[in-house]
């Protein structure tokens, strides 16, 4: 009787905080998607290009940085032999992250050659500058945000989202509209969100790093663990960035703004993504052990599953109608043609994030590794390939092929290390079923694909009606103990 009511917490705490998350990422992380608007107003496809190619130097630089020490951080939180375990982790990589922080400030003198490099030239350099400095307060505030999402203090950890979104708001609607700072002012919106954040997590975690609590041999345990993950992060950046830096390549500023603006409505997908494998990291190893566990390992995928491909099937099937209510300019319409499959990628790739525990439960990170890797070497050669010839938007075709080898290696992997029915044998066909729709009825009518439209959904509805059926039950008694 224990036992289940502790599997029924587990589960309830799992879903309160996805809730939490889902709200308060709606706001932060969705704020790309919300402000198209403003930016298609105010900036050209050129500005949004430096930006992005900007944020693309950060997604290499900062999980470079971090080292794979964030997985660490969760694979070693929990020790039920070692009641201290979690503040021997939160100090050790504390003071680690402390000292990496400063990095990205001594490689100040480097901006302008790294301006040449990127932009072909020194004009973007102060750009550069403050992305240095935003990557340098993601790495300070990494520990403390890792410390209130593994305590399972969801609420301070939303709050902290809700906050920084409402203050990146203020800053883009101030920086773009009336200071006109162009390019530079997502750049600078960011970097000073990141400081904000920096002192909000620290404020809520209430205890810093302490060096008689830091631990070497762990410190050593989690670096032999997150070594495989170092190459894996820079494989990974090829995978989901490094389009971006073929079209800047081939084609120009121009062109990285308009592949943007699709790539800014994946966000609605990562709303669910993030939520969701962040509340799961806590979830999945701590109920790893309870005879249940994959039954309800099942039942989250399904559920996940189910939202990421509603949202990308939606977007696809009226992706032309959605782009000219979200932005203001002609010259943005053609980035329609991006949507679909970068919002189908995005599904695949929240797929795989939740099969792939398997791995991190048995520690065998190399099969992580080899799964990215495979990814992103078809990703980086298909766009070499087909970029130049085809135009921007066939990266979108070739990151969902690229995430679509990632699933198929992890699930292979995870099911070998941790085998756990996850329900593939039916989310995969409709997953190509909604795919070959979207291609199909692209450019058809919108009564059409209404029509169709509805027609999945209640087909899916009845499909999978025992996973629909069993969350509704689940959130029903929820709310019911809360009464």
């Amino acid at each position: 009787m224990a036992d289940s009511i502790n599997r029924t917490t587990n589960l309830e705490a799992f879903f309160k905080g996805s809730t939490i998350l889902i709200i308060s990422n709606i706001c932060l992380k969705a704020i790309n998607f919300f402000l198209l608007p403003l930016y298609t107003s105010y900036l050209t496809p050129s500005m949004l290009g430096v930006s992005d190619s900007v944020t693309t130097f950060i997604g290499f630089l900062l999980p470079l940085l971090t080292m794979g020490l964030d997985s660490a951080y969760s694979a070693f939180y929990f020790e039920k032999e070692d009641p201290q375990r979690g503040n021997k982790v939160f100090s050790t990589l504390g003071i680690v992250f402390l000292f990496i922080g400063l990095v990205p400030l001594l490689a100040f003198p480097a901006a302008s050659p790294l301006s040449r490099l990127v932009f072909h030239s020194q004009e973007y350099e102060l750009i550069v500058k403050l992305a240095l400095v935003s990557v340098s307060f993601n790495l300070w505030y990494l520990p403390f945000s890792l410390e209130l999402r593994l305590q399972n203090r969801m609420a301070a950890f939303g709050f902290v989202n809700v906050v920084s979104s409402l203050l990146m708001i203020l800053l883009n609607v101030l920086f773009v509209t009336f200071m006109h700072l162009g390019e530079m002012s997502l750049v600078l919106s960011t970097m000073l969100v990141h400081a904000a954040q920096t002192l909000l997590y620290a404020a809520f975690v209430r205890k810093l790093p302490k060096l008689q609590e830091a631990d070497q041999s762990l410190f050593r345990s989690m670096m032999r663990f997150s070594f495989p993950l170092i190459p894996m992060t820079l494989m990974n950046w090829v995978l989901t960035l490094s389009d971006r830096s073929v079209i800047l390549y081939f084609l120009g500023n121009s062109y990285v703004g308009l592949y943007g603006i699709g790539t800014r409505f994946t966000t609605m997908a990562n709303v669910v993504i993030s939520a969701v494998s962040t509340a799961y990291t806590t979830f999945a190893f701590s109920n790893v052990e309870n005879h249940d566990a994959k039954k309800q390992y099942f039942y989250v995928f399904n559920v996940m599953s189910l939202m990421l491909l509603f949202v990308a099937f939606s977007v696809s099937m009226f992706s032309k109608e959605i782009i000219t209510v979200m932005t203001h300019k002609d010259t943005y319409l053609e980035s329609y043609r991006a949507l679909r499959d970068l919002m189908f990628a995005q599904s695949l790739y929240g797929m795989s994030t939740l099969v792939g525990y398997g791995i991190y439960f048995r520690k065998k990170t190399q099969y992580s590794l080899a799964a990215v890797s495979a990814a992103a070497v078809v990703n980086l050669i298909l766009n070499i390939l087909l970029i130049p010839k085809y135009g921007y938007s066939v990266a979108a075709s070739t990151t969902l092929i690229g995430y679509l080898v990632q699933l198929v290696i992890t699930y292979w992997a995870s099911e070998k290390l941790y085998p756990c029915d996850y329900g593939m044998k039916t989310i995969a066909p409709l997953t190509v079923t909604l795919w070959l729709l979207s291609v199909i009825l692209q450019e058809c009518t919108l009564l059409l694909r209404c029509g169709v439209w509805l027609a999945c959904v209640m087909a899916a509805i009845v499909l999978f009606r025992k996973i629909l059926w069993f969350m509704f039950r689940f959130v029903a008694s929820v709310i019911a103990r809360k009464r």
